[in-house]
């Protein structure tokens, strides 16, 4: 069992988001830069439209108190 989330978490370091220097702290958000991507792609993963999985990525991290900065690229 241990080894279905391995293969999980290495199909998800393929991924492609922006990287910590493209995103700010948001308001009184304690979630770590790493942690919260990791949560969000994590849970992006269900959902199946590209542009769809994009909203949800940014949405899931301003909910951990994170925001893209203006012009930031955000692929996932």
């Amino acid at each position: 069992m241990r080894w279905i989330a391995a293969l999980a978490a290495l199909a998800l370091t393929g991924c492609q988001t922006a990287n910590g220097a493209d995103w700010l702290r948001n308001g009184s958000g304690k979630t770590g830069y790493r942690q919260a991507e990791r949560t969000c792609l994590t849970q992006s993963g269900a959902i199946e439209k590209d542009a769809n999985r994009r909203d949800f990525f940014i949405g899931c991290m301003g909910a951990l108190g994170w925001a893209p900065k203006p012009g930031a690229s955000i692929e996932l």
